[in-house]
């Protein structure tokens, strides 16, 4: 009758053990469930770390992370002109970016990274010139370094005064179907070219409000078709300048895409970036 009783309590007893270690067993999973769980919150792995191995449940409990815990999260694609190391959106005001370079000035001896500049265009109707092509296109600027207002004007406008002048030439001189020379035409083109450089005050204007513009200030050019305003925004202090000259739009066009650009690696990079 001992022997019974000893039997049904040893018994008793390893079953309260085996249960008592399937308990723990079920504890230790549910740890490393949780710890597995809380790592994926973290997003610290990715997919291919993850692997297969885990439970289609932590699978779907990802999931919902990345749609849920990170909504509102919004990338933006960039790229970054190698020189300046500066970031150009791939989209500006619906417009495409084209390529980026950068504007090199020499002071001393040393060849100074002024500034980083990006082209945009209407991919919908972009043709290979751009200069003269009949689409929307927009110049961004964003300074690599603090420079004086009058200083960025005044370099400005050595680019784009032979230029305008140049342009207003080329009008005045230009010939009938029958190689005679039109008077009225050179007229116009006088104009113009006083417009032109009217116009180009209006730009100084728009920079005037500071006297030094910052490292990152965004001045924009938009220009739209054929016949359309120029823009003017500087991005800094939210300034925008309206001109009209047709002939002013095409001298700042050709300081970046002309025969004779400030930058020659920009000038390809945008012609590259229009051929794809």
């Amino acid at each position: 009758m001992r022997y019974k009783k000893k039997i049904r309590k040893n018994c008793i007893i390893s079953s309260f053990q085996s249960h008592a270690h399937a308990y723990r067993i079920d504890c230790i999973r549910t740890y490393i469930m949780f710890a597995s769980a809380t790592a994926l919150s973290s997003s610290r792995f990715s997919t291919s770390t993850l692997g297969s191995s885990f439970s289609p449940s932590l699978r779907r409990a990802r999931r919902h992370h990345q749609q849920n815990g990170r909504k509102g999260c919004v990338k933006t694609k960039a790229a970054v002109e190698p020189a300046t190391k500066i970031s150009f959106d791939d989209t500006s005001n619906s417009l495409t970016l084209l390529g980026t370079g950068v504007r090199e000035k020499k002071i001393a001896i040393l060849n100074v990274k002024v500034y980083a500049v990006a082209m945009y265009a209407d991919k919908s109707k972009l043709t290979s010139d751009l200069l003269n092509g009949d689409f929307e296109k927009e110049i961004l600027i964003q300074l690599n370094m603090k420079v004086e207002a009058s200083d960025f004007f005044k370099a400005l406008e050595e680019a784009l005064i032979p230029r305008i002048s140049r342009i207003a030439t080329d009008m005045a001189t230009k010939e009938d179907d029958e190689g005679n020379f039109m008077t009225t035409t050179a007229e116009v083109s006088e104009e113009c070219e006083d417009l032109a450089l009217k116009e180009m005050e209006l730009i100084r204007n728009g920079l005037s409000g500071a006297k030094k513009l910052e490292k990152g200030t965004k001045v924009r050019f938009t220009f739209k078709e054929l016949g359309g305003d120029v823009a003017m925004v500087m991005e800094s202090s939210g300034v925008e300048t309206t001109f009209k000259s047709y002939e002013l739009a095409k001298a700042l066009l050709d300081v970046y895409v002309g025969d004779d650009p400030i930058s020659v690696e920009a000038k390809k990079a945008f012609e590259a970036g229009a051929a794809r």
